[in-house]
C-alpha cells in the first residue's frame, strides 16, 4: 500500500507541475497582453480590442488552476480544534471523514460543471481574434480543477485511511500535512 501512495503522490506532483507551469504561463500572457494594450493604446492611439477578454479568460483558469496546486500543497483553510486533541487514529477517522465530504461536494461540482458546458458552449467569445466558446473558459476549468482537486483528496483519504486502521503516516503527504495542517 505504501508504495502505491508513494506512486500516486509522484503523479500528483507531476500534475501540479504542470497546473504550476500552465498557470505561470498564463498570468505572464495577462502581463504581456496588459502591457501591450497600454503601449497600443497610449503610444499608438489603437486600443486592442481583445485584451480584456482574454485576461479575464487566462485568469479565470490561473485562478482555478492555483486553487488545485494549492489544495495539493495543504495551504486551504482548515480548522482543527475539536480533532488537534484527539489520539493520532482518531484524528485520522475523522479527517478521513472531512475528505470523504469534501471528495463528494468536488464530484458533484464537477458532475454539474460537465452539465453547464453544452449551454456555455452555445454562445462564443465576443472580441478574440477567433471565435472560441465560452465553456473553454468557465465550466471546462471548474471541471478540471475539480477533478484534480478530487484526485488529491482521493489521495489524502487514502492516506489518512491508512493512518487510521495501521498508524503509519502516509510516505509522501504535502508539507502542511507534516506541520500538523492537514
Amino acid at each position: 500500500m505504501a508504495a502505491l501512495l508513494a506512486l500516486y503522490w509522484r503523479v500528483l506532483r507531476l500534475v501540479e507541475l504542470l497546473e504550476i507551469t500552465l498557470g505561470v504561463l498564463l498570468l505572464a500572457g495577462v502581463v504581456a497582453a496588459i502591457g501591450a494594450q497600454v503601449v497600443s493604446r497610449y503610444l499608438l492611439g489603437t486600443p486592442l480590442v481583445w485584451v480584456e477578454e482574454f485576461a479575464t479568460y487566462a485568469f479565470i483558469w490561473a485562478t482555478f488552476l492555483g486553487t488545485s496546486v494549492g489544495l495539493k500543497r495543504g495551504r486551504q483553510i482548515q480548522i482543527a480544534t475539536f480533532v488537534s486533541g484527539l489520539a493520532p487514529r482518531r484524528e485520522a477517522l475523522f479527517r478521513t471523514l472531512a475528505h470523504a465530504l469534501v471528495l463528494a461536494l468536488l464530484v458533484l461540482l464537477a458532475r454539474q460543471a460537465l452539465k453547464v458546458m453544452p449551454i456555455e458552449g452555445s454562445s462564443s467569445s465576443v472580441s478574440l481574434p477567433v471565435q472560441l466558446p465560452r465553456d473553454l473558459f468557465y465550466s471546462l476549468p471548474l471541471f478540471v480543477s475539480m477533478v484534480s482537486m478530487a484526485a488529491t483528496t482521493l489521495y489524502f483519504l487514502a492516506a489518512e485511511l491508512r493512518l487510521a486502521a495501521t498508524g503509519e503516516r502516509a510516505p509522501h503527504l504535502p508539507q502542511a500535512a507534516e506541520e500538523g495542517i492537514l
